[in-house]
């Protein structure tokens, strides 16, 4: 179901590896992650959400750091760090059965730990028994 989204949004974006503070910056005008622009089977498996709050992990410092570059480094820059993240989902595959819009979910990046240091992410809709 899609809900109306805005076009751009404020997020965190790495510019590069290195420094925190040199390469972290708060910018607007960021486009807002939509599940039609992703391809179609990951379009079923995610969601978008209006992030809440995001905890930043080992993963994130990794990344950051370059270190794991070949591994977990973002596909091009610049990019939104930031895996871990709770928010209330706002878009979703008219097929998932997991959520719906409204729901309050907690999230854990699936692909690399980016994307959640902005208004809206792109996260995985598997739900998790604990």
């Amino acid at each position: 179901t899609m809900s109306k989204l805005p076009m751009t949004m404020n997020a965190v974006q790495g510019k590069d590896y290195g420094d925190i503070d040199e390469m972290l910056t708060v910018e607007s005008g960021v486009v807002v992650p939509h599940l039609v622009d992703l391809p179609e089977s990951k379009g079923k498996r995610h969601v978008v959400i209006r992030t809440l709050a995001v905890a930043l992990a080992t993963g994130d410092c990794r990344v950051l750091s370059g270190k794991t570059r070949e591994l977990q480094g973002p596909p091009s820059f610049p990019y939104v760090p930031g895996g871990d993240c709770c928010g209330v989902v706002t878009e979703l595959a008219d097929d998932s059965l997991a959520f719906k819009v409204g729901d309050r979910i907690a999230a854990r990046f699936v692909e690399g730990p980016r994307g959640a240091l902005g208004e809206y992410a792109c996260v995985s809709n598997k739900r998790f028994n604990c």
